[in-house]
């Protein structure tokens, strides 16, 4: 009888082309097969898109120090690890309503109380709930390797009038006041309010992530409120459907998120001339390219979540903590 320990192999350099100066993964040799010439060039930031699986397939460039004993730390503590649902009651659509709002937290099981610890939103597009965020994103994995906490976002159940749908307010006109009086983002605030109690979050270091309507969100939430957010990535977002481009022309001389925007030019759903757009506004407004901002325009993708950019996506965020928080 032979027995086959397959998972014991060391495959990492059997690539034909290994040690040759390229990275050849994604084109002629199999994920971690030519790991020598990928790690170098996964080295260098941001990776290009025709080695981006191979880099975020083994990471093992030098990620940030995403775990830091911070002054900008709540303090908080207690609170469990893993998976968990839970409510907070915040002001609705109109600005005389309060509602139960769900969310769902995902907290490392490294998770050390004693260091301020990063928070990420993440919210889906239009009719996603919170339920399959996780499977459709796989940030767990993120979260597990960076220590960072994951909150997956739950839109209201909204009337459209010939139908009701899970979906963000990411237009003006569906709520009463102006474009920070968003409900979504008084949500988000008072789910990170609550968690700061139980966990040690870091306070400049607060994301918000995004696909598709949960992108154009993202947006609205970062711009709206920089002292809340330190910057933000939308995927497949689109800011001319709610004319959302003239804030941002408006906003961009003065305030700072920083932005990563990911979109695929074959995008069915939402034109890629969205995301080009903000790109134009950056551009000229004079944002600094690679550290202010970073825009992962991808030939021929679709209206999909691009896991293989969670990596960089976030060593882009991380490195960009909020400067308005005072410790």
């Amino acid at each position: 009888m032979i027995f086959l320990f397959l998972s014991c192999t060391d495959t990492s350099n059997t690539c034909t082309t290994a040690q040759d100066g390229v990275c050849d993964e994604l084109i002629t040799c199999a994920l971690g097969t030519d790991s020598i010439d990928c790690d170098a060039e996964c080295s260098k930031k941001p990776w290009t898109i025709d080695i981006a699986g191979a880099c975020a397939h083994d990471y093992n460039g030098t990620p940030p120090d995403s775990q830091t004993d911070s002054s900008t730390g709540t303090q908080g503590s207690g609170g469990k690890t893993g998976t968990f649902d839970d409510v907070v009651r915040v002001r609705g659509a109109r600005s005389d309503d309060l509602v139960d709002r769900y969310y769902r937290t995902y907290v490392p099981r490294r998770y050390n109380s004693n260091r301020a610890t990063p928070l990420l939103f993440v919210l889906g597009g239009f009719s996603v709930d919170m339920y399959w965020l996780a499977e459709f994103t796989e940030l767990n994995r993120l979260a597990d390797r960076e220590e960072v906490i994951i909150v997956y976002g739950h839109p209201e159940w909204r009337d459209f009038g010939n139908f009701d749908v899970f979906s963000w307010y990411s237009y003006k006109e569906a709520y009463e006041g102006d474009w920070v009086d968003n409900p979504d983002i008084a949500y988000m605030e008072a789910i990170y309010l609550d968690l700061s109690e139980l966990y040690n979050i870091d306070s400049s270091r607060i994301y918000v992530s995004g696909h598709s309507r949960g992108g154009a969100l993202s947006m609205i939430a970062a711009f709206e409120r920089p002292d809340l957010f330190a910057g933000f990535c939308s995927q497949a977002g689109f800011v001319r459907a709610n004319d959302y481009n003239a804030r941002i022309e408006e906003l961009a001389p003065s305030v700072r998120p920083a932005v990563y925007l990911v979109h695929g030019d074959a995008d069915p759903d939402v034109s890629v001339r969205e995301s080009d757009t903000v790109s134009d506004i950056l551009q000229a407004a004079e944002w600094a390219y690679n550290d202010e901002w970073f825009y992962q325009r991808i030939p021929d993708a679709t209206h999909e979540w691009q896991t293989q950019y969670n990596q960089d996506m976030w060593d882009f965020l991380y490195q960009n903590p909020n400067g308005e928080v005072q410790p």
